[in-house]
């Protein structure tokens, strides 16, 4: 090659002189393309002449002639080489004609070999001269030939169109636009690269163009609008990239701005339509505040050029279609405000909103005002206390004023506006006189007047001056005293407030009477309900409902809080207000679930959601608190991330001191560096023995702590209660490198008093008489509440939010009980006489769904939160805490579960010992390749032997907090997959007959069979007598070591994020969730022998009450008898039904029922199937599942979500959706025709293919949470490598990757023939992978 490189001397005299031949150019070129990738920059400069290269190359590359052969080829290559060696010449090139030359001879296409070659060397000369390219035309033409191309090139001339493009000048926007044609085209691309190519490219032309409205207009005749509106809709917007997405928005915003006609398109395409669509999904996933705020400035885009063009504002105003488009957006844009967690969505919510209203007609809102009721809205903000969202707020009250004033001054009065404006009228007066609150005043809020403004400065000043909402409120305040006197609004909140405590004494004076007693009174009652319920309080104004009193009210009544003081000593007078208490519920449940013939709707509905908008005025009561770290987007909800790598966090850097009068404690010398995670009972403990004396170290509770003279509260860490008295006053806390830094003072001092809490000695004597309490209900916490009169917990009961909760809390009570009400009703009305037959014993009622006790905002202000990068070690705002803990119905599943995984490491019982000689352990290597490999635990198990494996595992590493891996002795599969089995078969096989663990194990089955117990309505534990030690050749402690075994493994898969293919009762789940299990639990898992049990207990209170009653009745013998038969004649004896081995009483099988008897009978058989008969089954069930994890962890979930987190999702797929959740690669891609094939045999297999084929895929029966979407990794097809016969191959599976190889089948039967036997094959074993 040194050879070569002696030629370069000869080869620039020869092109330099132009006389000499075609054939020594033709040769000299050859020899300069051979050299030049050897070359080096220094040699090539050193060359004589060298200059000649930039002034001869470009022409020979336009040399042009029979003669000149490949010349222009070489020509091309030679500059290539040239500029990739030395990038400083490609400016000389071009200033002699390179870029024209080049450009001019692509665009001849002569040959597709020399269009690659000046494709090449422009591409290395635009990264150079970008502009100079661009004024030369070498946008539009590099795309002119663009489909003729090959995909490497096609993707070269998209690198050149945006480099060039990417900033070029304002003047030279027109140059770029003749690329946009072009572009548009490639918009339709089915080449993933090549779309995202050209929409990048088009986005930056946009943006470039800097609102110019001809290019925008011409984008927009070009149909880009069109083109990236059919790429969104039909939900395309959820399955294309973010990267895309995020373009096609971005370009959509910038055309907006200036183009009327594309705002028009857009209108006519059924933009806010989609925008609804998009928010919609966005605001309930509650992690993609990005894509929100997108969104939000597209609107804010699509609503400039209403503001500017007459013609367009009319266009719209005209048509009734882009008015409710329109109406559509403002809705959406108040539920994005009323839901943000930050102060600062909800602003630019709000000015959006304005900027409607100032280009909409009055007659146009009057409309929306009774379709969205902004002033409900206005109220809601003027609550807060971010001054922008105050100041913006107060803006659209006076437009809107000025728009129609006697129409809003009466829609303000109804909705409490008028009362906000007067109370933030003298709250700014009180702030003016008084100094500390001036100073606050003062103190700079993060200012975010210019959210919406690109070209704002970071510099520019805040436009809320200090008097300026002062200022504002008066004016609004001026307007008001126009209205005549006769004309003013009729709303008053006196008269709704008369009318709710009227109604309550009613509801009083109801529960003292029964329905036989006066009828007229019921009837009258009810009908006041109805006026209440259904017809007053959905025409309430919230802000009407909140300052009524009227949560306190229905919370007062149904705890019936004027009996609640006295007497607290008497456990009888306990018993008798719990079953006072009680009967409110039962008469307020049956008003408030049961649906009037002129509403589709339930009072109770209308109520809780009257409860949640005044709640969320109560916005500033659960503030976010933000570090200076990056937020994280937690997209996980399926592996509990106690893995996440956070080790080192942040430390509070506190200097505790005697407080000034402290005479009994010692000072503490020096700074005590503390976790954001303690709480003042933690440092106490450090503390103590160091400030006090050997002889005062008794006692609990000992010190107060107190920062800047306001004692900090127990119940919150001490960074939370620092950082909300340092941010007093604002909603939104972000914290600052400086808050670490800084050595923060706290004084203690000690705690002198020793006074028990009178709610600690009411809670004693209540759990005194739990015992005595024979329903479930009377003994959950929500009763407990009631009974109480307040929420549990240190909690400051004058916060406006305090009585929203409690009632909430009652309510959501009442409705998870409302069978058990309605029935124990039921009961009760037969005992008396109003039911006359057993068959009326039946519920009417049925409560509201779950998900309507969810507050969108407060689940909002929790995701935000938990995308603080430090939330996993302590920052926690103790609302969160409260909140999950108390009233967890108020927060979504998916957020709820997302917290759990969160913080579920604190709740971890075992460390990571384990036996180092176990046989059958495998340990990760030392140089495992990542960090979670230290974090794992290999185990093998043997598949035949699998119980027994499966307890010695657990018994050996059940409680490590290192995550299991399994693998099976003999097969070759290992990592997630073989895992996921191990759970889901240890699962199934637990349900195997002959075990003795379930209800229906005694069943009769053929000699021999080795099937598995099976119930409609989910597996319940078989009780076992304590007189039997074994049965029917079962030992009793191998059931309850198998219930043990069951223990570890329910714990271990939520711990690992695994799935279980077991199918537990509704009743098993909430023993799991700590809930107490009643007689109206029965009927859940055993219909008939719980519906025998509650007719039985309902003749029971018949025969108490006519013994009880003055009232003699003609024929007691049929009132008393069981369906028109004498209870003698049913022959039962004293043993368990259906379980004639275990005797109720000694002797039980000779002992038969009798009226007398039914009573003992009735409670024998409850407390054997529900409490003693499974007491050791449970007992160690609890035991097993504490040593992972503390159970209690889980009673933030309800019985339903239990049985999503442990048996996933059971509707495997929406066949629509196949193909959005599955990838296709290594040959294959979605329209490949063995794929198409493949979703439809999908689509076309029933409910137990489709669970065959999940366990093929994934190691597990069912879809983890979320379904097919959440599979991580994604299920991915990819095409097998075939030796042989294609057609005689099987697919095989990697469950861990989920990656399904699949031959490529000469037909749809064969492949559905194939599919069908590996399913059937792969399952058991690990052979197929």
């Amino acid at each position: 090659m040194a050879d070569v490189l002696a030629y370069l001397p000869y080869v620039v005299p020869a092109l330099a002189d132009k006389d000499q031949g075609a054939d020594a150019h033709l040769a000299a070129l050859e020899t300069l393309c051979v050299a030049l990738p050897y070359a080096y920059p220094d040699l090539l400069i050193a060359v004589d002449k060298v200059d000649c290269f930039v002034t001869r190359l470009p022409a020979l590359v336009s040399a042009t002639g029979a003669d000149q052969g490949n010349m222009p080829v070489l020509a091309a290559q030679a500059i290539a080489g040239v500029v990739e060696q030395l990038p400083e010449w490609a400016e000389s090139f071009e200033k002699n004609g390179a870029v024209q030359a080049l450009r001019d001879r692509m665009l001849a296409v002569d040959n597709m070999e020399l269009a690659e070659k000046c494709l090449l060397a422009l591409k290395l000369i635009c990264e150079e001269c970008p502009h100079q390219c661009l004024r030369h035309g070498v946008a539009a033409a590099v795309l002119q030939f663009f489909d003729f191309v090959p995909t490497n090139e096609q993707k070269v001339a998209l690198k050149i169109v945006a480099k060039i493009v990417e900033e070029c000048d304002e003047a030279d926007v027109p140059k770029a636009m003749d690329a946009a044609p072009a572009l548009c085209n490639l918009l339709q691309s089915s080449d993933n690269t090549i779309q995202k190519s050209a929409l990048s490219c088009l986005c930056m032309i946009a943006s470039n163009a800097h609102g110019k409205a001809e290019h925008m207009d011409m984008l927009c005749e070009l149909k880009v609008v069109d083109t990236a509106m059919r790429m969104l809709e039909k939900d395309g917007w959820k399955t294309i990239g973010d990267e895309t997405l995020t373009g096609i928005l971005g370009l959509l915003k910038n055309i907006s701005s200036a183009s009327a006609q594309a705002v028009k398109s857009l209108f006519d395409l059924g933009v806010c339509d989609l925008l609804r669509q998009m928010i919609t999904y966005y605001s309930s996933s509650h992690s993609n505040s990005d894509k929100l705020q997108m969104l939000v400035e597209l609107i804010n885009q699509l609503m400039r050029p209403l503001e500017t063009s007459a013609a367009l504002k009319n266009a719209i105003v005209e048509q009734n279609s882009y008015l409710d488009q329109i109406s559509s957006i403002v809705t959406l844009l108040i539920q994005v405000a009323k839901c943000g967690a930050l102060s600062s969505v909800c602003y630019t919510c709000i000015v959006l909103i304005g900027n409607i209203v100032e280009v909409s007609t009055p007659a146009f809102l009057i409309k929306l005002q009774k379709t969205a009721n902004l002033s409900s809205f206005l109220m809601c903000l003027l609550a807060r206390k971010k001054r922008h969202v105050v100041f913006e707020t107060l803006k659209l009250s006076k437009s809107l004023l000025k728009k129609q004033h006697q129409f809003f001054f009466e829609s303000f009065d109804k909705e409490g506006v008028k009362h906000a404006i007067d109370a933030i009228q003298a709250q700014e007066k009180d702030r003016n006189s008084n100094h500390k609150l001036k100073m606050k005043n003062n103190m700079q809020e993060h200012c975010v007047c210019f959210n919406l403004d690109s070209d704002a400065s970071s510099t520019d000043r805040c436009k809320i001056e200090n008097n300026a909402i002062l200022n504002l409120a008066g004016d609004i305040k001026k307007s008001f005293s126009v209205v005549k006197a006769s004309n003013k609004s009729p709303y008053r909140l006196g008269c709704f407030t008369t009318f709710v405590k009227g109604y309550f004494a009613k509801l009083n004076g109801h529960t003292m009477t029964t329905p036989t007693q006066n009828l007229d009174r019921c009837r009258e009652l009810s009908e006041v309900s109805r006026r209440l319920l259904s017809d007053k309080l959905p025409s309430t104004s919230t802000f009407v409902f909140a300052k009524s009193g009227s949560a306190k009210d229905l919370s007062d009544y149904l705890c019936n809080v004027a009996y609640l003081k006295p007497n607290l000593n008497n456990r009888q007078y306990l018993l008798e207000r719990a079953k006072e208490v009680q009967y409110r519920l039962q008469k307020f449940a049956h008003l408030a679930l049961e649906m009037s013939n002129e509403s589709s709707v339930k009072p109770l509905e209308i109520l809780v959601e009257k409860l949640l908008d005044s709640l969320h005025m109560s916005y500033d009561s659960f503030p976010v608190i933000l570090s200076h770290h990056k937020q994280c987007t937690r997209e996980s909800t399926m592996i509990p991330l106690r893995h996440s790598g956070i080790e080192d966090s942040e430390s509070l850097h506190i200097k505790f001191v005697k407080a000034r009068r402290e005479k009994e404690l010692q000072g503490y010398g020096g700074v005590l560096p503390i976790p954001i995670s303690s709480k003042p009972d933690a440092i106490e403990a450090d503390l103590w023995p160091n400030i006090c004396s050997p002889r005062n170290r008794q006692g609990s509770s000992r010190l107060m702590f107190s920062y800047k003279g306001i004692q900090l509260k127990s119940s919150a860490t001490i960074f939370e209660s620092l950082v909300r008295l340092m941010n007093e006053g604002k909603s939104d806390i972000t914290i600052d490198q400086s808050f670490w830094k800084e050595v923060h003072r706290i004084s203690y001092k000690r705690n002198k008093s020793k006074k028990i809490s009178s709610l600690s000695s009411s809670n004693a004597r209540l759990s005194a008489v739990h015992e005595k309490l024979e329903q479930s209900l009377l003994k959950d916490p929500f009763f407990s509440a009631m009974f109480l009169g307040k929420l549990p917990g240190d909690v400051d009961e004058s916060d406006p939010s305090y009585n929203l909760l409690f009632t909430l809390k009652i309510l959501e009570g009442l409705n998870r009980f409302s069978y058990q009400l309605s029935m124990d009703e039921k009961i009760r009305l037969f005992a008396e006489s109003c039911l006359r037959d057993l068959d009326d014993i039946k519920v009417t009622i049925s409560p509201i769904p779950q998900h309507q006790f969810t507050s969108i905002l407060l689940t909002s202000k929790l995701e935000l939160q938990m995308q603080e990068n430090l939330f996993e070690v302590g920052l926690v705002p103790s609302w969160c805490v409260y909140l999950v803990e108390t009233c967890p119905f108020l927060f979504s599943f998916n957020a709820r579960w997302k917290y759990f995984c969160l913080t579920l490491h604190r709740s971890f019982m075992g460390d990571d010992t384990s036996d180092p000689d176990s046989p059958n352990e495998e340990d990760e290597a030392s140089d495992a390749p990542n960090e979670a490999a230290n974090k794992t635990k290999k185990y093998k198990v043997t598949r035949g032997n699998i119980l027994e494996s499966a307890i010695s595992m657990m018994a050996k590493h059940g409680s490590s907090a290192k995550t299991i891996e399994v693998a099976f002795e003999g097969e070759a599969g290992t990592g997630r997959g073989p895992t996921i089995e191990f759970y889901s078969t240890v699962s199934h096989e637990l349900q195997r007959f002959g075990l003795g663990m379930w209800r229906g194990d005694n069943a009769r089955k053929a000699e021999g069979e080795t099937g598995f117990v099976h119930s409609s309505f989910g597996l319940f534990p078989q009780p076992w007598s304590s007189a039997v030690t074994s049965s029917r050749g079962i030992e009793f402690s191998d059931v309850v070591q198998k219930f043990k075994l069951l223990g570890h493994i329910v714990a271990r898969a939520v711990l690992d994020g695994r799935i279980l293919d077991i199918s537990l009762s509704k009743a098993f789940y909430k023993i799991m969730l700590g809930q107490e299990l009643d007689i109206y639990d029965i009927p859940s898992f055993d219909p008939e022998l719980g519906k025998t049990v509650v007719e039985f207990q309902a003749l029971v209170k018949r025969k108490k009450f006519l013994e009880s009653s003055s009232e003699t009745t003609s024929n007691p013998s049929a009132d008393l008898s069981y369906k028109n038969v004498r209870l003698e004649d049913l022959c039962l004896d004293f043993t368990l039904p259906g379980n004639p081995g275990y005797e109720l009483v000694p002797g039980g099988s000779d002992k038969m029922v009798t009226l007398d008897s039914l009573e003992e009978y009735v409670y024998l058989i409850v407390d054997a199937t529900l409490k003693s008969g499974i007491a050791k089954q449970i007992e160690a069930f609890k035991s097993a599942f504490n040593e992972v994890f503390a159970l209690k962890t889980l009673r933030m979930f309800n019985e339903e979500e239990m049985e999503r987190i442990l048996c996933g999702e059971h509707d495997a797929w929406a066949s629509s959706k196949l193909a959005d959740h599955i990838e296709f690669d290594h040959g294959y891609d979605a329209h490949s025709p063995p794929i198409v094939n493949f979703l439809e045999i999908l689509r076309e297999f029933g409910r137990e293919e489709q669970r065959a084929f999940i366990q093929f895929s994934t190691g597990a029966p069912t879809l983890p949470l979320g379904g097919l979407a959440s599979l991580n990794p994604k299920l991915t097809v990819v095409r097998k490598q075939c030796d042989g016969c294609v057609d005689g191959e099987l697919p095989s599976v990697n469950t861990c990757r989920h990656f399904i190889k699949l031959p490529p089948y000469s037909s749809k039967e064969i492949m559905r023939e194939k599919l069908k036997y590996a399913l059937a094959e792969g399952l058991g074993s690990f052979h197929l992978s």
